[in-house]
């Protein structure tokens, strides 16, 4: 008697434990995702920004009888020098191979030069090319004509200045553009090589 109990008991453990084991009959619910709706959207005006070059606010323009590099001359000193006093030297680029190397900031590569002072200048003279090519505090601007077709010009510039009792470079590309027969400024932008 005592066996049928304990099988009676056996099984009724082994059913219970058999029951607890089996996987529950629930269904696993995945999250539904809504439909995907096409939506047109819709076009935008087309900005007049250029992106890349910061436009200038007040261009010079070439004036009548002006040359290209006086007009060059009077952006570097209005817009490189800020109008302080400056010498500034039509000059000429060190390779027209490779524009890299920069350009000429020699006495005797000079082929034009002027003398701003504030609201005012001048043609240099030589005088004036040994005098301030000797003096280290009056800033310089060499410039040379790099490259043009029938729509831009590119010229490199160079400025040389005191501060502080250092004498810092700064290397810039000015752009000039060509519109009804007279040269633009279009930017002035840092020159990296």
């Amino acid at each position: 008697m005592f066996t049928n109990k304990y099988i009676l008991l056996s099984l009724l453990i082994l059913t219970l434990i058999g029951i607890g084991c089996t996987p529950s009959a629930t269904p696993i619910i995945a999250p539904v995702r809504p439909e995907p709706t096409v939506t047109h959207v819709q076009q935008q005006p087309t900005s007049k920004v250029f992106i890349g070059i910061p436009p200038i606010s007040n261009p010079l323009i070439q004036a009548e009888n002006e040359s290209v590099e006086e007009l060059v001359a009077r952006i570097a000193a209005r817009d490189i020098s800020y109008s302080r006093p400056v010498l500034i030297v039509f000059t000429q680029v060190e390779s027209k191979e490779m524009l890299s190397l920069g350009i000429s900031s020699d006495r005797w590569d000079e082929q034009k030069c002027w003398f701003y002072e504030t609201d005012s200048n001048r043609a240099c003279t030589d005088e004036d090319l040994n005098n301030y090519f000797l003096d280290h505090i009056i800033p310089k601007v060499f410039f040379a004509f790099a490259y043009s077709d029938s729509v831009e010009s590119l010229f490199l510039v160079r400025h040389f200045y005191y501060w502080d009792g250092n004498y810092p470079n700064d290397y810039l590309r000015l752009f000039l553009e060509l519109k009804d027969g007279k040269w633009i400024e279009k930017s002035i932008l840092p020159y990296f090589w």
